[in-house]
């Protein structure tokens, strides 16, 4: 193989007009060229083009193509290239195409010069033209794990493509969108999410996954309850056709008799992804039981002894406001997960920032009942377990006199972490005091999570809309 050590290369003066542009160009465009023209004008080509022969006669980009018609535009007849004789191949040879591309994507990489859509593209092309990833990382100073996000990204249709060029984003985000290529409406929404910053996409992107777990859930076991002969209720039920709001007009509870029931003609099983994490809703109803001669066993009573009657405003209404609970109870089941993530990443910092040890002190005095419950093992009010695993933190011991232990488990730390292992203990009781339904509740225990929450925001973290209703909750 040719090495740079083993190249003798030259420089030369050639006529910009007679350079061949390279037509795998990995540039979609080569954009608003004022500006280079004019500091070529000024001050000519400081930057030499690279260029190999072709055919013996003449010469064809590979690194320069906006400095050669930038050049040409200054009205410039010869320009500083770079000839690299070991680069030039026959257009049929894929493999010393591929190098061309490398080549490319090198120079330009290194200039910060390019999209992340123009970068996958590169990459696209090499690995098209049969290079292997491992080499492709090698060639163009990539990781082989960017060279797999990039050809992933490539795949974007050209309508996303579009959109993470017209949003600027980079390679990181552009591969998240990617991993939803088969999905347009989440791709739809992961866009929308990037162009409010990465840390929105973010919680988007944790929310569609758990949305996707728990509809896999869902669809596994309505197959398993078909199967079995039982008919299913996947969209909404009204809370009245729950077996467990009925009698029989006998004046018996049905939620007694789920067995007899199923010889009913409105017999069913409600299914649907409920605003807990990670489970599912399952419930007997009965889908016409009024028709069917059951009673609401909590409905208030007229004088004659009929149910009262609602109206349909007010069911409408009431769904609503249902749809509405189930929706931000998911939305933040979600956003505790991203942002105990972030907050564990934060609390592995070698030091910390300066407002650390003043908020952690501040916070102990303000809401000393939750770092009670927190350091003597006490069950917590919200996620509890599941927020401490989250966090990765040592959960205190259960008994008295057992040693509270955070991030190292009792191991010796450097002061400049001291301010994060007490601040660990404070993320510990308030994470474990928040679950799902954290984004309501009393303007006291708001103005709590607030206070959390902002401090996280100062250190850089991203709100998501659910944890900004917290935030607005506290200022009402």
């Amino acid at each position: 193989m040719t090495t740079m050590e083993s190249t003798e290369l030259r420089v030369e003066l050639l006529d910009p007009h007679d350079l061949a542009p390279h037509p795998r160009n990995i540039r979609a465009d080569l954009g608003d060229l004022a500006g280079l023209t004019e500091s070529i004008r000024e001050q000519g080509v400081i930057e030499p083009l690279t260029v190999v022969p072709i055919n013996g006669t003449g010469f064809q980009l590979i690194a320069g193509h906006r400095r050669a018609a930038a050049a040409i535009a200054a009205g410039l007849d010869a320009v500083p290239c770079v000839v690299r004789a070991d680069l030039a191949v026959d257009s049929d040879d894929s493999p010393g195409v591929a190098e061309h591309i490398g080549a490319m994507l090198a120079e330009n990489l290194q200039r910060e010069g390019l999209t992340a859509m123009e970068e996958a593209r590169g990459v696209a092309q090499m690995l098209d033209l049969g290079m292997p990833v491992a080499k492709v990382a090698r060639r163009t100073g990539l990781g082989q794990k960017r060279v797999k996000k990039a050809a992933g990204v490539a795949r974007l249709d050209p309508e996303s493509a579009a959109e993470v060029d017209a949003q600027q984003l980079d390679l990181e985000s552009a591969a998240v969108i990617a991993l939803f290529a088969d999905d347009p409406e989440a791709r739809g929404r992961l866009l929308h999410a990037a162009e409010r910053g990465p840390g929105q996409l973010a919680h988007a992107v944790e929310q569609i996954k758990r949305q996707r777990k728990a509809d896999a859930q869902l669809q596994a076991r309505a197959a398993e309850l078909r199967a079995a002969g039982r008919v299913v209720v996947e969209d909404f039920a009204p809370a009245g056709a729950r077996l467990t709001r009925l009698n029989d007009a006998d004046g018996t509870w049905l939620a007694d008799r789920e067995a007899e029931h199923l010889s009913c003609p409105g017999a069913a099983v409600h299914l649907a992804t409920t605003s807990w994490e990670d489970r599912l809703h399952e419930e007997e109803i009965c889908t016409d039981w009024k028709a069917n001669g059951h009673v609401d066993r909590w409905a208030s009573s007229t004088a004659s002894g009929s149910p009262k009657p609602e109206t349909e405003e007010e069911k409408k209404a009431a769904r609503a406001e249902r749809r509405e609970v189930i929706e931000n109870n998911k939305a933040m089941a979600a956003a505790n997960a991203v942002r105990r993530t972030w907050i564990r990443e934060f609390l592995a910092r070698r030091s910390a920032p300066k407002e650390v040890l003043r908020f952690a002190v501040e916070e102990l005095a303000a809401n000393p009942r939750i770092f009670e419950r927190w350091l003597t093992g006490m069950p917590a009010a919200g996620d509890g377990d599941a927020a401490t695993e989250q966090l990765g933190l040592v959960k205190p011991g259960r008994t008295w006199g057992d040693p509270a232990q955070s991030l190292t488990s009792g191991e010796q730390v450097p002061d400049a972490r001291l301010p994060l292992q007490l601040l660990a203990h404070v993320a510990g009781a308030i994470e474990s005091s928040m679950a799902k339904d954290s984004w309501r509740g009393d303007v006291g225990m708001l103005k709590d999570r607030a206070r959390w929450l902002r401090f996280l925001v100062a250190q850089g973290y991203t709100l998501s809309d659910v944890e900004q209703l917290v935030v607005d909750g506290a200022s009402e």
